[in-house]
């Protein structure tokens, strides 16, 4: 009888600690989920905070061009170069990321000697149209019905080469002159190397198209007719985004790819978050597979997308070697507590 009694005791003991293991388990699971919730909780905040800056920042740079257009316009489309490189330096006071601002007018063939000898008297005896030759130097342009040559440049100093460039001598350039004169709005080229550029990084352009008339003309072929030339705020990559993320210290590294571009032209740059620049790795051509991690889960829930111009770029983000996640610790705390 005493020992049929004490086998009960201890069925029941065992159902309870059983029960009270099962409902220790249980809290740890949820524990466990509740901690990695509250992480990429944490990590995707982070991400909105690093989109909104770059996103600011290039609406900032893309409100400069209507600016210098107000200018142009108040000035009844006539632009002195003193009076130009005025606007600029006040402008490149406020916003640091640019390289240059420019002025770049619609050439006819039949005007171009008239209009490189007018240059020429201002002072620069050298001055001709250029364009990139097969060794990627600048050479005298072949003849073309027409030329779109940079004209007026602020700063100057540091951007001689780009002086005189036929932008339309560049496809990734003409592919954003033509839909802005077609529009009349602010279009952004692709990638492109800079003339001006010595290291190894992208640039891009904004370029916002100009016409003989004061008004915007009502259909695409008055705009042709019409067109003048073309505003173009020029940029590295890396200047538009290190000066966005000042400030800014998550752990957080990212990529940036064009989506409007062709798969291995879309890569634009890889930021590092140790060093807080951007950099080009070299053999990088289409955007890598979204880290699957337990703060990325999904394949684009580390994916944003930023607007400029007529263009999306795609920011890919990924946490940094040294990003700091904080252990478990409610988690064992539970699961200790349920054992003891």
């Amino acid at each position: 009888m005493a020992s049929e009694s004490f086998s009960r005791r201890a069925r029941i003991i065992a159902a309870a600690a059983g029960i009270g293991l099962g409902l220790s388990v249980t809290a740890t699971i949820l524990t466990y989920r509740w901690e990695i919730s509250r992480q990429q909780s944490q990590f995707q905040q982070q991400i909105e905070n690093l989109t909104t800056a770059l996103q600011r920042s290039l609406n900032r740079y893309t409100s400069v061009l209507l600016f210098l257009v107000d200018y142009y316009t108040v000035n009844q489309g006539q632009f002195e170069r003193q009076d130009f490189d005025e606007f600029a330096a006040r402008s490149l006071v406020d916003y640091p990321g640019i390289q240059a601002l420019e002025w770049a007018p619609l050439v006819k063939l039949s005007d171009r000697t008239a209009y490189e000898q007018s240059i020429q008297a201002q002072g620069h005896s050298a001055f001709q149209i250029t364009e990139l030759g097969s060794n990627s130097r600048l050479v005298r342009a072949r003849d073309r019905p027409f030329y779109v040559p940079v004209t007026y440049i602020a700063p100057f100093i540091g951007n001689e080469d780009a002086f005189g460039f036929d932008i339309n001598s560049s496809p990734a350039r003409v592919a954003a002159i033509e839909p802005a004169r077609d529009s009349g709005e602010i279009q952004a080229t692709g990638r492109i190397r800079l003339v001006q550029e010595k290291r190894n990084q992208y640039g891009f352009l904004m370029l916002l198209p100009r016409y003989q008339t004061s008004t915007l003309p009502d259909s695409v072929a008055a705009r042709r007719s019409q067109f003048d030339g073309v505003l173009i705020g020029v940029f590295r990559l890396s200047d538009v985004v290190e000066e966005a993320l000042q400030g800014l210290s998550f752990d957080i590294d990212f990529e940036l790819y064009d989506q409007a571009a062709k798969a291995e032209e879309s890569y634009l740059g890889s930021y590092d978050a140790a060093t807080g620049s951007v950099v080009v790795i070299s053999d990088r051509r289409t955007a890598p597979p979204a880290e699957q991690t337990h703060l990325c889960p999904g394949p684009t829930s580390c994916s944003r997308t930023l607007t400029l111009g007529q263009r999306q770029w795609q920011g890919i983000f990924s946490p940094a070697a040294d990003y700091g996640l904080s252990p478990p610790y409610a988690t064992w705390a539970m699961l200790f507590t349920g054992l003891s």
